[in-house]
């Protein structure tokens, strides 16, 4: 039996069909394993994004509760009420203050539910309540609350503390505020029902909304929700834990995911041509490729072969067949070379404090630097002015570090405005001290800016009750210059200002020492 032996060219292109319908059929089988993963990658991702605005909407409960109670406790009525209750003669009087924002509003009315107004005494020992609201809440602070607060000392206990909470009436947030100022004397609670407020999550989202309670109780449902539900939808849901860690709602938004569906299905077809387009390209230019540097080199091998044994000796066989497959190799290694690199690694690093807007240490520090190589070329002055807002401590103890925040965005604000030219550094040196790097300026210049921004400064005329300059918010500055010269270093020019303002501070704050 002759058996006819398979030719190289009839294999090679074998091989390649083979492979190319082999990748086909796992594109396919990648497909559909593809839309699952998506829907789950979908899935998770929207519930990330519900908690998160579950999230901020409860800090906002938090922090509209805590401006009422703030707004209550410094009426002088309330003050009044609150020192006859200690004596045993002030229920009635507090009785009626509490009632009032009920009957008569109050600040954020309308953006909370107010469920409950109660006040305790240093202990948290229950001494009133108000006697409009919910009727069926326990006399007495939440366990977990109470756990957070009784804990805290020092200036820990002038800041406001909150928490979601299980009652009877079901999910409530409250808000302990301190009466007093800095000489606490009580604390107010303020109750709401956060559920008015997650309504919102259904616009943050932009996905309907279903919100249950622990039991399982539908307590709102969002426009749209019900007509969603015959259709195609991705439910994703959020659980809402109340301080213990127990279950307090249930989130259950809707997303439309026929259009993830069409998007997938176009992409999947998409995909699917384009790679049974490019598996046919890829097997013509195959094809080609071995004709042209394997099959054809073969064939001449092949008939120099023959030639040679017809007796032609003058042929030299394979001698061009190996200076091919050499050449092959060698641009091979040619391109394998090009190919090889390093890899650089990028890093982007912010130059802007976060809090206000302006420039952070790093920038001043890299500007500093520049400036001062400079200044040693010119021989031109280099000013430098460090600011410190005085009593800053005292101010966030009164008004709390939102309101420090902004009184510190407003000095960056400020500082800003009062240079004029592009070459000058205003920046957040750290915490509540700014700087303000003057290149080419003499000391007379920075002097007078100095006092500008505390002409600027007393203008604004901010308020800062402990603040024994005034009752309003001020800064100490210092004031440095040099003439760049020798081997000093820039860090002297910190150093010299950050004495000065040390100085300053040291004869009585809100004063400029150059």
């Amino acid at each position: 039996m002759h058996i006819q032996p398979v030719s190289l060219k009839t294999l090679t292109v074998s091989i390649l069909i083979v492979l190319g319908s082999i990748s086909i059929f796992l594109l396919f089988i990648t497909t559909l394993y593809f839309r699952d993963a998506a829907l789950d990658s979908q899935s998770r991702s929207l519930s990330r994004m519900v908690g998160v605005a579950s999230q901020e909407v409860v800090k906002q409960v938090h922090d509209r509760s805590f401006i009422l109670g703030t707004t209550l406790q410094s009426r002088g009525e309330f003050r009044d009420a609150f020192d006859k209750l200690k004596l045993g003669a002030g229920h009635a009087a507090m009785h009626e203050v509490l009632n009032d924002p009920f009957e008569h509003g109050f600040v954020n009315a309308s953006t909370l539910d107010l469920v409950k107004l109660r006040v305790y005494d240093l202990d948290l020992k229950w001494m009133a309540e108000s006697g409009l609201g919910a009727a069926g809440l326990v006399p007495q602070l939440d366990p977990v609350l109470f756990g957070q607060a009784v804990k805290r000392q020092g200036a820990e206990r002038l800041k406001g503390v909150g928490g979601l909470w299980r009652s009877a009436e079901g999910p409530l947030y409250s808000v302990l505020v301190p009466i007093g100022g800095l000489r606490i004397v009580g604390y107010l609670e303020v109750v709401v029902n956060p559920t008015f407020n997650l309504a919102s999550v259904a616009t943050m989202t932009r996905m309907p909304l279903s919100l249950h309670n622990a039991e399982g109780k539908m307590l709102y449902q969002s426009q749209g929700y019900a007509a969603r539900q015959g259709k195609k939808n991705l439910s994703v849901e959020y659980i809402l834990s109340s301080g213990s860690g127990a279950p307090a709602y249930r989130l259950v938004s809707l997303d439309d995911v026929e259009p993830l569906n069409a998007a997938m299905a176009r992409s999947g077809t998409i995909a699917a041509l384009a790679f049974v387009i490019l598996i046919g390209v890829s097997v013509m230019a195959g094809l080609w490729f071995f004709n042209r540097f394997l099959f054809q080199p073969v064939r001449t091998m092949q008939n120099e072969m023959e030639r040679s044994a017809q007796g032609d000796f003058s042929v030299t066989v394979g001698g061009h067949i190996l200076k091919e497959f050499h050449a092959l190799a060698a641009a091979f290694n040619v391109m394998a070379r090009k190919v090889e690199g390093s890899i650089h690694e990028l890093q982007r690093l912010s130059s802007v404090d976060g809090l206000t807007g302006i420039n952070n240490r790093r920038h001043f520090d890299l500007a500093l630097q520049s400036e001062w190589q400079r200044a040693q070329r010119s021989g031109k002055e280099l000013s430098l002015i460090m600011l410190d807002v005085d009593y800053f401590k005292q101010y966030n103890d009164t008004y709390g570090h939102l309101a420090g925040d902004d009184c510190l965005r407003i000095m960056g604000a400020l500082l800003s405005g009062a240079v004029q030219r592009p070459g000058d550094v205003v920046a957040r040196y750290g915490g509540e001290e700014f700087v303000i790097l003057l290149p080419e300026t003499t000391a007379q210049g920075a002097l007078f800016l100095a006092e500008k921004v505390m002409d600027e400064l007393a203008s604004l005329n901010l308020t800062h009750a402990l603040s024994p300059l005034g009752g309003r918010v001020t800064a100490s500055m210092g004031c440095a210059t040099c003439k760049v010269a020798g081997p000093c270093k820039a860090e002297m020019l910190v150093a010299e200002a950050d004495k000065a303002l040390y100085r300053a501070k040291e004869t009585g704050r809100n004063r400029i020492v150059a």
